[in-house]
């Protein structure tokens, strides 16, 4: 450094400006520190906190038995609409047509359940048979949902553990094959006093004879009723025939003298309580 620089004059300039630097630098810094300091405060330099995640609403299932299904195959197995068919009407479904699928419907999927604005719960009830299911809503009206089987079908879920019918929940209609007019009303009024829902009553449509106590008619699934109503009828034999459903047909022969004492009657398990059924409607982002 020369001397010429080391002047007074020079070094009180150079000391004079180093104070004005201090003197706007350092307000600067600490007013700008403060001023983020309060926006953060604020929230104005906060990030906005994420989105919370949309969650589905769940709400009560309708009853399974309340609308249609319509069942279509789009495998090109036959008899796979009929498999699927059989067992939702297993399930306590209302099937209605069965059918194959339009040839230009290529459905990978194990199914596509096709439903209108009004059916989504009936078409999420019925998608929780189908391990996969995919939904498609069109613009139908009503709560009919068609059941598209496609390519990667491979079965229904298992079916739950089947309940012991009460009285109220078994049909049973009440033949007579003898020549004592009227029995089959005495019968009826008997065996609907002990709780099972009475149909038809009249001689035996199939113009039987029966020589023992009475014969019980019942199909693949009214199995578990007829053991009940055995139960109420000393003697009975059960015979299974094809029909459909849990009904019963009570076929009263010349041997019967009554029903079992109610008092020997076996009483009935303890039903578990179950859980209300419910669908998880898909929630929404918009």
């Amino acid at each position: 450094m020369d001397d010429e620089d080391r002047t007074p004059t020079r070094v009180w300039r150079r000391h004079r400006l180093r104070q004005i630097m201090l003197f706007v630098t350092v307000p600067g810094v600490l007013l700008g520190t403060a001023s983020i300091t309060a926006a953060y405060s604020s929230g104005w330099m906060t990030p906005a906190p994420p989105k919370a995640a949309c969650q589905p609403t769940i709400v009560p299932a309708p009853a399974r038995g309340s609308f249609t299904v319509n069942v279509m195959n789009a495998t090109g197995v036959s008899g796979t609409a009929a498999q699927v068919a059989a067992g939702l009407g297993k399930r306590k479904f209302t099937v209605g047509g069965i059918s194959n699928a339009p040839d230009s419907w290529y459905v990978t999927p194990p199914a596509v359940i096709h439903h209108g604005p009004q059916g989504l719960d009936q078409a999420l009830l019925t998608a929780t048979q189908i391990p996969g299911a995919k939904l498609f809503e069109d613009t139908r009206t009503g709560t009919t949902v068609d059941v598209v089987v496609g390519l990667g079908y491979k079965d229904l879920v298992p079916l739950p553990a089947r309940l012991k019918p009460i009285p109220s929940e078994v049909a049973v209609n009440v033949y007579n094959t003898t020549y004592k007019t009227g029995l089959a009303k005495t019968v009826a009024d008997e065996v609907a006093a002990r709780g099972f829902k009475v149909k038809d009553v009249s001689n035996d449509p199939l113009r039987t004879m029966q020589l023992g106590t009475a014969v019980i008619r019942y199909g693949e699934d009214g199995d578990l009723a007829a053991a009940l109503l055995k139960q109420h009828v000393p003697g009975a034999q059960l015979v299974k025939d094809d029909r459909r459903g849990a009904g019963l047909d009570l076929v009263i022969g010349n041997a019967y003298t009554g029903l079992t004492p109610a008092a020997d009657v076996p009483p009935l398990p303890a039903r578990p309580k179950l859980p209300t059924p419910t669908v998880a409607r898909p929630c929404s982002d918009s």
